[in-house]
């Protein structure tokens, strides 16, 4: 069934979007505008949660966007401002956390975006779609509109299921997907020998230390590494885009968190491709070529570490682990 059909047939429900932003301003106004040339943005209602500026450099950028919301006409279904009266950055009660809660007191589902996304025209149609079509399918942790450039197979899939890399730029998720994250700090206080090297053998030497290293040095929120281990303990999916990612991240311009400007893989992410399709429809299972895609994310992972960076990296944390195990006796 084509786009215009299925609207004929249905009012289309369509998820809200959150944006957490603070001061970049050209990153924030270019993540908007495509998000507002998408398919159902006038469907959609947005909240942008505008934090407070925490240190001077932050102000010229803060009031840029302040205004531009005040003036822009952007034809989303509405477009709700909330404006910090004080800094709350980043964590259990940052500025993401608390503009999560106030839509989950609205909605059952929500999209999440960062401010340095770039969306394709489908972004919208590909994310409400799946939240509907997986729903009741507690196997799915969140719909994902990026979709890493690894070279994965796929048949007449158009989508595909995988359980290494959650992505946090731009992606569908249930209420209660979120509501049954245990606390971050207690998932990982379990620590086990053999969970670290089902994570190694699995998805890879990195998210395998990244498992270990949350047990020394707690984290405050979940953030996407950490789901990424969740996910695939908790034996989870995501749902990908099959060909072309939805997505493009223009934080690795240096802009970003954890992003740096000048490298190649900087440079693949700020070039990457994105589909200009309108429309989507999940076809196949998303179970095709399952393994040998997850051997692919395991092998091509721009994350991945090198053998001697893992064992140093191994040996230390094991004469910490013991450490800490002797000190608890």
């Amino acid at each position: 069934m084509s786009l215009s059909e299925q609207e004929k047939l249905e009012d289309v429900f369509c998820a809200p979007v959150i944006i957490p932003t603070l001061c970049r301003f050209d990153h924030f106004k270019q993540c908007i505008e495509s998000l507002s040339h998408c398919v159902w943005a006038d469907k959609t209602d947005v909240f942008v949660g505008l934090d407070y500026p925490a240190k001077d450099s932050h102000w010229d950028g803060y009031n840029k966007i302040k205004n531009y919301l005040k003036t822009a006409t952007l034809g989303f279904k509405s477009l709700n401002v909330i404006e910090r009266e004080k800094n709350y950055g980043f964590g259990p009660n940052g500025n993401l956390s608390a503009l999560k809660k106030q839509v989950f007191e609205q909605f059952d589902c929500l999209i999440e975006s960062e401010d340095d996304n770039i969306f394709s025209p489908n972004f919208l149609v590909f994310i409400n779609k799946g939240l509907k079509a997986f729903k009741n399918d507690k196997s799915v942790f969140a719909i994902n509109g990026y979709r890493h450039f690894y070279p994965i197979k796929k048949a007449q899939n158009t989508f595909f299921r995988q359980s290494g890399e959650f992505s946090a730029w731009g992606f569908g998720i249930w209420r209660d997907r979120l509501e049954n994250l245990p606390p971050v700090e207690e998932f990982f206080s379990h620590f086990s020998l053999k969970k670290f090297f089902d994570i190694r053998k699995n998805i890879g030497e990195n998210r395998a230390l990244n498992y270990w290293s949350y047990y020394f040095y707690p984290q405050r929120t979940w953030i996407d590494v950490s789901m990424s281990i969740y996910i695939y303990l908790n034996n989870m999916d995501v749902i990908m885009p099959a060909e072309k990612s939805l997505v493009r991240n223009i934080g690795w311009d240096g802009s970003g968190e954890h992003c740096a400007g000048k490298d190649d893989l900087a440079q693949k992410h700020l070039n990457q491709q994105i589909s200009d399709e309108v429309d989507f429809e999940f076809k196949g299972t998303g179970f095709e070529f399952y393994k040998e895609n997850r051997a692919i994310y395991k092998k091509s992972s721009y994350a991945k570490f090198s053998r001697y960076r893992f064992w140093k990296r191994f040996c230390k944390y094991f004469l910490k682990y013991l450490m800490k195990k002797l000190s608890l006796k």
